[in-house]
C-alpha cells in the first residue's frame, strides 16, 4: 500500500501482508484512518527515530553553518554534543514526533539521577548532578535538531522541552575548607615542579597569580597585563576616624591601577598580606635580570619579559589533582572562580556591597544576582576586612619601588 494523508507530505509505503485483494484493501483503509488520526494530532506521516534524525543532522549541520561564522567549528561541535551523547542514549529508537513534554520531564530527571563523569586522578567514573545551565544548553542543541526535523517534514512541530528554569545564579567558587586544600596542594605542586627546570618557575608564578586573584577580585584579563608602575602603597592617615565597632584595620594597602587598553579604569585594593606575593615575583625577576625590573615591565611574564597570556592550563591541572574541578552542583570551576571566591568571602565578612562593587568593577545588582544578599552596615575601609585569610611569611628587608618607606 502507498498512502497519502491530507496536511502531510510524502507517502507511507508498507506491505499489507495479504494475498487477497479485498483483505489488502481493508487493511490499507484501516492504516489510512490510523495515519489520518495521527496527522490530526500533530504526528508526521514520515516519522523517523531520534537516532536516524541525529545521524542525518550530523551530516548536514556542517553544510548548513556558514564558513564565515565566527567560532564555526565550536558551534557545530557543541550542538552535536548537546543533542547527541545522553539524549541519543535515552531517545535513540523512539519516533521523534512521538516525543512529548512528559518525555522530556522524565529525561531531565533521568539526567540528574544517572549522570557520571570521569575523574582524571582515579580514572573512574563517579556520579554527579549536572547543573541546570548545562541542561538548558543541552536542550538548545536538541531544539536545533528538532528544527531541522521540522524542515525535513519528519515532525510537524517542536514539543515543549520542559527545560529546567534558572534557579540558582551563584557562580562556582570554593568553600574555606576547599581553599585551604587548594593552597596546601599548591605549595607541594610548586615544590615538585622545581625538579623540572622551567616548570618550577612557571608553577611559582602561577601560584602568586592565583593567590593575588583570590585576594583582589580582579578579572583574569585585568591582571594579565599588570605592570610594576601600576602598583603602589597607600597609607591611612585618618585611621582612627574610619574605624567602626572597634574593628582593626591595616594602616596601609597595596593598590593596583587596572587599565582598560591604555587608560586607567579604576584602582583595586589587595587584601592585607598580598604585598608578599608581589614581592616574591619582584625578587624572582630581579634575580633573573641581575637588576631591578623596569617600571613598564610586566609583573606576570616569562624569562624573556613577555607577558604570560594564560594560566588556565596549569590551574586546571591543579584543580584535577585536588579533585576540585567541579563544585558540589557539577559546575566546572575556572580561574574566574577565584574572583567569585573573593566576592563570597568579602560578603561573608560583611563588607559594604557598594564598595565591593566598585572594587570589582561591577554593580550591586550583579552582586545580588551572583553572590547572594548584600550587607550594608560597614564603612569604606572595610574592603580589606577579614578574619580568615592566612598571612604569608614576611619577606626580607629588601627595598621595593611600590612600597612606602
Amino acid at each position: 500500500m502507498r498512502i497519502s494523508v491530507p496536511n502531510s507530505t510524502g507517502y507511507h509505503r508498507q506491505s499489507t501482508g495479504e494475498t487477497d485483494k479485498a483483505e489488502a484493501s481493508r487493511k490499507a483503509l484501516n492504516t489510512y484512518e490510523e495515519l489520518y488520526m495521527k496527522v490530526l494530532s500533530g504526528v508526521s506521516l514520515n516519522a523517523k527515530t531520534y537516532k536516524s534524525v541525529f545521524e542525518a543532522w550530523q551530516i548536514d549541520l556542517p553544510r548548513m553553518v556558514s564558513k564565515q561564522r565566527k567560532g564555526r567549528q565550536k558551534y557545530i561541535d557543541d550542538h552535536l554534543r548537546n543533542a547527541g551523547r545522553n539524549a541519543l542514549e535515552y531517545f535513540g529508537n523512539k519516533k521523534i514526533d512521538e516525543i512529548k513534554k512528559g518525555d522530556f520531564q522524565e529525561y531531565w530527571m533521568w539526567r540528574k539521577e544517572n549522570s557520571t563523569r570521569l575523574e582524571p586522578m582515579t580514572g573512574k567514573r563517579t556520579p554527579f548532578v549536572p547543573a541546570d545551565n548545562s541542561l538548558r544548553q543541552e536542550g538548545n542543541g536538541i531544539k536545533q535538531m528538532f528544527n531541522y526535523a521540522v524542515d525535513k517534514g519528519w515532525m510537524v512541530s517542536i514539543p515543549d522541552m520542559a527545560v529546567p528554569p534558572p534557579q540558582d545564579n551563584r557562580r562556582p567558587t570554593f568553600s574555606k575548607q576547599e581553599w585551604r586544600k587548594l593552597t596546601r596542594r599548591m605549595r607541594e605542586w610548586v615544590k615538585e615542579g622545581q625538579q623540572w627546570g622551567s616548570v618550577g618557575r612557571d608553577r611559582f608564578v602561577s601560584q602568586q597569580y592565583i593567590l593575588l586573584l583570590a585576594n583582589c577580585g580582579a578579572r583574569v584579563g585585568e591582571m594579565r597585563f599588570l605592570r610594576w608602575q601600576d602598583l603602589s602603597t597607600q597609607t591611612d592617615g585618618e585611621k582612627k576616624d574610619l574605624l567602626s565597632s572597634g574593628d582593626e584595620l591595616p594602616s596601609s594597602w597595596l593598590v593596583a591601577s587596572i587599565r582598560n587598553s591604555k587608560t586607567i579604569e579604576r584602582e583595586i585594593v589587595f587584601q592585607q598580606g598580598s604585598e608578599e606575593y608581589i614581592k616574591r615575583l619582584y625578587d624572582l625577576r630581579k634575580k633573573e635580570l641581575g637588576d631591578h625590573p623596569a617600571p613598564d615591565d610586566y609583573v606576570f611574564c616569562d624569562t624573556s619579559g613577555k607577558v604570560i597570556i594564560s594560566f588556565r592550563k596549569g590551574f586546571n591541572t591543579l584543580l584535577d589533582q585536588c579533585e576540585l574541578t567541579y563544585d558540589e552542583k557539577g559546575n566546572k570551576r575556572s580561574l574566574y572562580s577565584l574572583r567569585h571566591f573573593y566576592a563570597t568571602q568579602r560578603l561573608t565578612d560583611e563588607v559594604n556591597p557598594f564598595l565591593l562593587a566598585r572594587q570589582m568593577g561591577t554593580s550591586i545588582e550583579m552582586l545580588q544576582k551572583f553572590y547572594g544578599q548584600p550587607v550594608t552596615r560597614l564603612v569604606a575601609r572595610q574592603i580589606t576586612k577579614t578574619d580568615t585569610d592566612i598571612k604569608p611569611k614576611q619577606q626580607t628587608g629588601n627595598a621595593y619601588p611600590f612600597e612606602v618607606r
